[in-house]
């Protein structure tokens, strides 16, 4: 008996260890950071509810353990979010932890230093790296595009590598407005030798308080940039790319050969024309009253000629012709960093390629980067960074409204019976083959076949960029640092351009074949000696910075040009081969230096109260009057939510005031506007007869007159603003409110005509004002969904502002093509005559325009009616108004991101509101049709006896072609800038630390009312300008 009870509590107990061992459960797999998919080690594991720590990664980010049952696991690491996984059964799982965001403590930027964001008292806005990597850009003024409040990017044309136009809290200035970049120290006047993945952050100085410390550099805003650098660690190499397909968007809506003719010839209104059409049809029309006898067209195709070319039955899409179909963009970067705890490295290399959507366009760019840093002693750090860019392209030529400088203005000239080359079997009148031969225009005679301005010529132009620092930093004593630097930026570029000898027309044709060739160098040196010293007392902290800057700028180039080089071949381009019509080899030189001391303190008292105080003082070579520059600046800020009393208002996180002053110039001129320029490049305009026998000698004469007590545009700005962050740091934003006053802005001066200089001289007399408000808002947060983190952001940036020329003080008003800036109204407005409607009778227009006699009036029926704003009865200039605004008044940007286990996706909005383009090219497809193909909209011009209630004016009356708000459209656009979805694949090779996937599309959306190729039109007058491109990629990012 007490055997089989022995045995049966030992079946029971068995029982019970077998369904213990069950309900065991083995858990492994690896843990990766959602930042760059880099594997994380030492990260804690636990059992939710249970306070040991079950396990935790190693070197590789692995993990193993075993647990007791279906449970949620914990995934704890210092600076990254806690992470939960719910498991049921045994397995691998793999989790994605996401970096702690605490927005306040981030460090930024802020110009010869760094400083916290919760220490921060003037207006900058960051933007992160891998957003800017999202755009497939060239350049990083491109991938800002919409990234940040108060930043207006205008993409400006869609040529690959063309530079945007960025301008920073409105325009200052009508000399030049743009900011300036500053690359690991190094200030620089454009960006175009780097590449955006070798971007690590962006600070964007934005108001006077911020960018006075660059004291004559600092009145159009600055944009810092930090390159990446090495960690100490395990030695990272990454692997981007991505390849895509470019293609047009968008495209004018033109007239087909038949409606076209028929269009000319009733705007014609010749009869006789008109019958001749009807009787003999299309072919005989075009011969008769277009081809004529000439030798560059084919003989057509009629009852005599059988095998003549039928025109008839061509239809050419010149749009189509000369626009590329899925034209490649492609770019490839690898780096390797690394380092370890006294010394880190990275390098680079990258290379870029794009083809253009139009014709004749392509860029090309390879980027190789080295930067390191070594701590030699305790005190000594020592490093560089150095950038090499060699880049070459060709340029579409565009926005130009004559058909022999622009492709785009010549595909509109071309009539679309005109072939792009003529067929085989195509022969003239003397019965010479055309086969093949690009075609002559036969409707508009002075045009040059964009075909021809591709096939033709051969430019060739390459760069060469040079972009580095080598520095010395000194730490004798804790708080204290001196950091002395040598940097450099140099340019070497090389220009080619060979055009070939040919004949297609009496107008397309190149006699002899023609070289240009130049060569032009240049070298910005700049040493620094920056100290710096920081220390913390009790509840006082405080930072001392004095340092002084010394660079000098120089120039140089050569350059002449030929013709008739006898045997042209390539390995002939050389000006020593040409034998007709040299010009003598002519060269250029210029040279400005600068000297600058400046000093920055920095306070805070309890964290609540901060203070930052900048002065800096600039002596340029530009101005021999006023050679010192100064610029100071203020800026105070309270942390209202460190307050005691405000403890208690938990849904703030952060709540920080700000107030900033500052002066600051801009240097961006002329280097000899302020010297006294003399001319004798005799005998045009100078030759002066001397002696018996009346030799006609070379003489000089001024040019322009010296700017007596010339000195630098001054800017005042002034901010306000507001840093929050909420609600568990999920929702922050920043509020600025802002005004910006541009003093002694240049502007050209009258002089009495008997003073005799050719030129006006220039003085300090111009004001302009900007004022505008800023606002970001940011909302991330975290939700679990099907076991898995869903972790997403929203952030929309909004900027409104107004810009207007306050007072000329004298100076004279600037006129551009379309454009003037005068007082009282914004830099660059829209300039000409008001329209209202078309006069439907001779009666109306004299009614109207009283100030003529009836026989000496130019205004009919069928005639554009303008407003008389002077109420004189005349229309002249005195009745030109302004008729738009170039500049925006609203932009905007709205980026919503999220990730899901391996899965991620984005989505980027980009738009403006409030500014209007004057559609230039309208004057030639609403015009006659004598020199451009016909716009559908011209179904509805006015004719006096097929519709003379038309709404577009009669294009043969000489009035109708006046500047006027006919053709000025809104500019507003909202652009689908980018959309991305990407998927992580599961590190199953060895080494393989991570490898995302994503397919990707930029511009899939414009909605705009403007009728052109693209709204983004920088000058804010479109002649035909290079639209931007829709884009379809696919991309990788590695890491090992």
């Amino acid at each position: 008996m007490k055997k089989i009870k022995l045995i049966l509590v030992c079946c029971v107990l068995l029982c019970i260890f077998q369904s213990s061992i069950a309900q065991r459960l083995q858990i492994s797999g690896s843990v990766r950071s959602a930042v760059d998919g880099v594997p994380m080690s030492g990260v804690s594991i636990s059992v939710k509810g249970e306070t040991i720590v079950s396990a935790s990664t190693d070197a590789q980010g692995r993990y193993r353990l075993e647990i007791s049952g279906p449970s949620t696991l914990t995934f704890s690491f210092i600076g990254y979010k806690t992470s939960e996984l719910s498991v049921g059964t045994s397995g691998v799982y793999h989790v994605i932890m996401e970096e702690e965001v605490n927005v306040l403590d981030e460090v930024v930027a802020i110009g010869y230093g760094t400083v916290r964001r919760s220490d921060l008292t003037g207006a900058v806005a960051s933007v992160k790296a891998e957003d800017l990597k999202k755009t497939p850009a060239a350049n990083l003024d491109q991938a800002l595009q919409g990234r940040a409040a108060g930043v207006t990017v205008n993409a400006n044309s869609g040529q690959p590598g063309a530079p945007a136009v960025v301008r920073i809290r409105g325009i200052g200035t009508v000399n030049d407005s743009s900011p300036i970049y500053v690359v690991d120290g190094v200030i620089l006047s454009d960006i175009s030798f780097l590449s955006p993945n070798d971007i690590e952050t962006t600070e964007i100085l934005k108001d006077a308080s911020a960018t006075a410390i660059y004291g004559s550099r600092g009145a159009n805003g600055v944009i810092l940039v930090t390159t990446k650098k090495g960690r100490s660690g395990r030695t990272n190499i990454s692997f981007d790319s991505y390849f895509g397909l470019q293609n047009r968007w968008n495209q004018l809506d033109l007239m087909k050969s038949k409606e076209f003719a028929e269009k000319i010839i009733e705007l014609d209104g010749v009869k006789s024309q008109q019958n001749y059409y009807e009787e003999y049809g299309f072919n005989r029309w075009l011969a008769a009253y277009r081809l004529g006898n000439s030798p560059y067209y084919p003989v057509i195709r009629s009852s005599a000629n059988p095998d003549g070319v039928n025109y008839a039955g061509i239809e050419t899409d010149w749009q189509d012709a000369v626009f590329h179909k899925n034209a490649p963009i492609q770019s490839y970067y690898l780096s390797v960093d690394g380092g370890s705890e006294k010394s880190n490295y990275a390098m680079s290399s990258s290379y870029f390629n794009q083809d253009g959507t139009i014709i004749g366009s392509n860029f090309e760019r390879l980027t190789l980067r080295f930067n390191s840093n070594h701590q030699l002693k305790d005190w000594l750090t020592v490093g560089q960074n150095l950038t090499f860019s060699s880049s070459e392209g060709r340029n579409a030529m565009n926005n130009n409204a004559s058909p022999g400088a622009s492709v785009l203005s010549a595909a509109l000239a071309m009539a679309p019976w005109d072939p792009t080359h003529y067929p085989r079997g195509a022969a003239n009148s003397a019965d010479k083959d055309l086969s093949g031969q690009i075609s002559a225009s036969s409707n508009f005679r002075n045009v040059t076949n964009p075909f021809s301005m591709v096939s033709n010529s051969y430019p060739s132009d390459k760069n060469e960029r040079w972009v580095g620092d080598v520095y010395v930093e000194l730490k004798p004593f804790a708080g204290l640092s001196l950091r002395s630097s040598v940097s450099m930026d140099m340019n070497n570029n090389r220009n080619r351009l060979f055009k070939a000898a040919y004949e297609y027309s009496s107008y397309d044709k190149m006699d002899k074949n023609f070289l240009s060739s130049s060569m032009s160098r240049s070298a910005m040196l700049r040493y620094e000696n920056i100290l710096t010293y920081s220390r913390e007392i009790d509840k006082h902290s405080f930072s001392v910075m004095g340092g002084q800057v010394t660079e000098q700028y120089s120039y140089y180039s050569t350059g002449g040009a030929g013709a008739a080089i006898l045997n042209p071949v390539p390995t002939n381009w050389y000006l020593a081969q040409t034998t007709e019509d040299r010009t003598f080899s002519s060269d250029n030189v210029a040279r400005t230096r600068m000297f600058s001391l400046l000093g920055r303190l920095q306070y805070a008292y309890d964290n609540k109260y901060l203070a930052t105080f900048n002065f800096r003082a600039d002596g340029s070579s530009k101005f021999q009057e006023n050679l010192w520059g100064y610029f100071p600046s203020t800026a105070l800020a309270w942390r209202i939510s460190e307050e005691d009393w405000m403890k208690d208002a938990t849904f703030f996180n952060d709540l920080k005031l700000r107030v900033g002053y500052g002066q600051i110039g801009n240097e961006k001129i002329s280097a000899d506007n302020f010297v006294l320029k003399m001319f004798n490049e005799g005998p045009s305009f100078v030759g002066y007869v001397f002696g018996r026998d009346q030799q006609l000698v070379n003489g000089a004469t001024i040019l322009t007159y010296v700017n007596q007590g010339g000195k630098w545009e001054r800017t005042e700005q002034y901010n306000f603003g507001v840093d929050f962050d909420m609600y568990q740091r999920k929702f922050s934003g920043i509020v600025d409110l802002f005004v910006r006053h541009t003093k002694d802005m240049l502007l050209s001066v009258k002089a009495p005509a008997h003073v005799g200089n050719r030129y006006d001289p220039v003085a300090n007399v111009g004001t302009v004002e900007n004022k505008g408000i800023e606002l970001t808002l940011t909302y991330r947060d975290s939700k679990t969904v099907a076991d898995k983190a869903l972790n997403y952001n929203i952030t929309g940036n909004v900027s409104f502002i107004k810009n207007e020329l306050t007072s000329l003080n004298g100076g004279q008003r600037v006129f551009g093509t379309y454009t003037l800036s005068d007082e009282g109204l914004p830099l660059f407005s829209l300039w000409g005559y008001k329209y209202e409607r078309i006069y439907q009778s001779d009666i109306e227009a004299l009614s109207h325009l009283t100030g003529y006699l009836e026989n000496e009036i130019a205004y009919h029926a069928g005639d554009a009616r303008y407003t008389d704003i002077n109420d004189d009865g005349l229309i002249d200039d005195k009745d030109q108004t302004k008729i738009g605004n170039p500049f925006p008044w609203l932009t905007y940007g709205l980026n919503v991101g999220a990730s899901w286990g391996s899965f991620d996706a984005q989505v980027f909005l980009q738009g403006i509101h409030g500014n209007q383009v004057f559609n230039a090219a309208r004057f030639r497809t609403e015009g006659t049709g004598a020199d451009a193909t016909l716009s559908t909209t011209m179904r509805n011009a006015w004719h006096k006896d097929n519709n003379p209630n038309g709404d577009i004016p009669n294009p043969y009356s000489a009035v109708n072609g006046f500047a006027s708000s006919r053709l000025v459209e809104s500019g507003s656009y909202l652009r689908l800038k980018n959309v991305q979805i990407g998927y992580t694949l599961p590190a199953t090779i060895k080494g393989l630390n991570r490898c995302r996937i994503y397919l990707a599309g930029n511009n899939l959306l414009t909605l705009t009312k403007y009728s052109g190729y693209d709204p983004e039109i920088g000058s804010g007058v479109d002649f035909g300008n290079y639209p931007q491109s829709r884009t379809i990629m696919i991309g990788a990012n590695i890491n090992f």
